[in-house]
């Protein structure tokens, strides 16, 4: 997809040329899962898989329509409620309400969409649409903001609007990415450590084919578990829990709660040892922290899935695999791995082949380039 060709799409579309063009990218986590609705540390990087949007004033509702799935429901955006839209419009319906917040009005706009993200596949295809928008909207309306601000005009999206109690991670990597460059964030205080890419590793996204089936309702049970720990534990989240301080309350909660603070106490530590490893350039490290984040993901956790273990366990047999493991929010989607540069090829016919034997689905494996965020390509 290039700006001429969704600008063209545009004109098909609505006979007119659009105003402007934006861009967003989804998203791979290399480590430091289902860590940042606990105020706690991740390391995501913003890839090559795209959402463009073409759009333009209209003096009607606002009028979407995607290449990939077709019209969303129509909506005027500063009188759109939420649980009033259901498909794919409830992202930038959501945005927009959210952006309404700034006491600013907002044009209605027509867009027309387009994107490479795999949805399902847990790289943040619905992040991108919300900042993809958040940009458009932001120029149109002078706004004035950020993208640190879309980005937490983002997760109110995520959070008040679609009804998903997620962190920050998500919106974060998607507004902030940076050419090359992976972010070590810390979610309390959102500051970023960028950290580049160690020379001759690719970062490959190993697509199961199955699509992410975590619920609403089980995400938002895993966020109330974690919840329920740290009163227990006494502290503002989990990400101020300490394995020695778990131990002892280990009797004052049930052993789902437990093992969900665990997961989560031990999933910062090992963020914290990727940043360091990475820094030093230790892979052989790297690569025993991811294999760690998705054992516990997968025992502790519990949001792993058949295929998401097959995925990594074929990545992890491999040559030339530094390190693998699931990547989003779990039960399906995909895993992520890092991969010597020059074994990618034998990395992904090595990976893929057990893998289509043990599930019956055939994967897909892309290596990825690391990009920048969400931002205008032009007026």
């Amino acid at each position: 997809m290039s700006v001429q060709q969704i600008r063209e799409q545009f004109v098909a579309r609505f006979g007119a040329e659009p105003t402007l063009v934006g861009v967003a990218p989804g998203r791979v986590n290399l480590i430091g899962e289902h860590t940042d609705y606990n105020d706690g540390f991740v390391f995501p990087a913003a890839i090559d898989r795209v959402t463009f949007i073409a759009a333009t004033v209209t003096d009607g509702q606002t009028e979407l329509h995607s290449e990939q799935t077709g019209p969303a429901q129509g909506f005027d955006v500063n009188q759109v409620e939420p649980g009033q839209l259901e498909g794919w419009g409830i992202y930038p319906a959501g945005m927009g309400w959210a952006l309404r917040k700034t006491g600013k009005t907002l044009p209605n706009i027509q867009a027309v969409v387009s994107s490479d993200i795999p949805m399902g596949s847990g790289v943040s295809s619905s992040a991108a649409l919300e900042l993809a928008f958040g940009v458009v909207w932001n120029e149109l309306a002078s706004l004035d903001l950020s993208n640190t601000d879309l980005a937490k005009y983002g997760k109110v999206c995520e959070n008040q609007f679609v009804g998903v109690n997620s962190g920050i991670m998500d919106q974060m990597a998607c507004a902030l990415g940076k050419d090359g460059q992976a972010m070590f964030l810390d979610t309390r205080s959102l500051e970023i450590q960028y950290a580049p890419i160690p020379p001759g590793l690719a970062v490959v996204l190993c697509d199961t084919k199955k699509p992410r089936a975590l619920t609403d309702s089980a995400y938002n049970e895993r966020r109330s578990q974690c919840e329920e720990a740290a009163r227990i534990l006494g502290v503002r989240a989990l990400r101020d829990a300490t394995i020695d301080g778990l131990e002892p309350a280990k009797g004052q909660m049930s052993e789902v709660v437990y093992r969900r603070a665990r997961h989560v106490i031990t999933e910062n530590d090992r963020c914290v040892r990727f940043a360091e490893a990475l820094r030093q350039g230790d892979t052989a490290l790297a690569g025993q922290l991811m294999q760690g984040s998705h054992e516990s993901l997968r025992d502790d956790y519990e949001v792993s899935c058949r295929e998401l273990d097959a995925m990594a366990e074929a990545a992890w047999a491999a040559p030339g695999c530094v390190g693998a493991r699931m990547t989003g929010a779990g039960f399906g989607g995909a895993c992520v791995a890092l991969v010597q540069k020059d074994q990618l090829e034998v990395f992904i016919e090595a990976t893929l082949t057990p893998y289509e034997a043990a599930t019956g689905l055939a994967g897909e494996a892309m290596a990825c380039e690391i990009v920048e965020g969400a931002r205008l390509l032009g007026r």
